[in-house]
């Protein structure tokens, strides 16, 4: 009490005195917290030069290139089984009889589909088996058609399955083209592993610009697409305006802007202004 009574005593006789330092004190804090909000977040690598594409991005669905059905015109029965699903067939193997008639493989490949058995009927325009050939596959992708517009035969594709992330595959773009208004690419695949069947779905990224040694920073750190925040050595983060190229999934290209090799930038989700 002793104390306090000689602080508001002096405060008293120096109120000039007395509101510079509260203004300091104000004023200091004002600062810190500046300093500690501009600092928030987790500061990135230095940045680099490097490679940066534009992609088109789509989702794959794995075709055969051959398959085969057997469709009876009439009220059939089924005679004799020569398969059961999943058995692998050379041309030629019998594969079903359907009244006094043999259907034989018209190429190697996988029987898929047999739901009948002997003696039972097969009606008009059901499909009384299914052969394929699990080994010439290739991807068709589904696209918007502001990417469809980019996309043009022989472009490179980049191409992976959520079971085999730590792999990816190469493809070329075969054609593009419409169909009932979906806008669709055929994708060929040369090294796709066997276990990668039909109707399986990938995610595909189309090459279509590629753009070397250029300035990259991390997308995270790019704010409302024109402003990074720009940390050298020891000073406060500063905020800069940038001019953006090409965007990937994870990286974009600074085309202009106060940036440069070995700056770092700060990457968070509130930024301060």
């Amino acid at each position: 009490m002793h104390i306090l009574r000689i602080i508001f005593t002096w405060i008293g006789h120096h109120r000039f005195w007395s509101v510079i330092f509260s203004v300091l004190i104000l004023a200091g804090v004002w600062l810190v917290n500046i300093i500690q909000t501009r600092s928030a977040g987790v500061l990135s690598e230095p940045l680099q030069k490097g490679s940066i594409v534009e992609s088109v991005y789509g989702i794959g669905t794995v075709t055969a290139h051959n398959s085969y059905q057997i469709r009876p015109g009439m009220i059939s029965t089924v005679s004799a089984l020569y398969v059961k699903e999943g058995d692998t067939v050379k041309k030629g193997d019998p594969l079903i009889k359907i009244d006094d008639s043999v259907f034989p493989a018209p190429f190697d490949g996988t029987v898929t589909f047999l739901p009948y058995k002997v003696g039972e009927n097969v009606y008009p325009q059901s499909s009384a088996l299914s052969l394929v050939d699990l080994r010439e596959r290739y991807l068709v992708v589904s696209l918007e058609q502001q990417g469809a517009l980019q996309v043009q035969t022989g472009q490179k594709v980049k191409i992976s399955f959520d079971t085999i992330r730590d792999k990816n595959y190469d493809g070329t773009v075969e054609s593009a083209y419409s169909n009932n208004s979906n806008f669709l690419a055929r994708i060929t695949v040369s090294d796709l592993p066997s276990r990668i069947l039909p109707d399986m779905t990938g995610d595909v990224a189309i090459e279509i610009t590629t753009h070397l040694n250029v300035l990259l920073v991390p997308v995270a750190a790019l704010e409302q697409g024109k402003y990074v925040w720009r940390k050298r050595g020891h000073e406060i983060p500063q905020r800069i305006e940038v001019k953006t190229g090409i965007i990937d999934k994870s990286m974009v290209e600074i085309v202009s802007g106060e940036l440069e090799a070995g700056d770092r930038v700060l990457i968070r989700k509130d930024l301060s202004k």
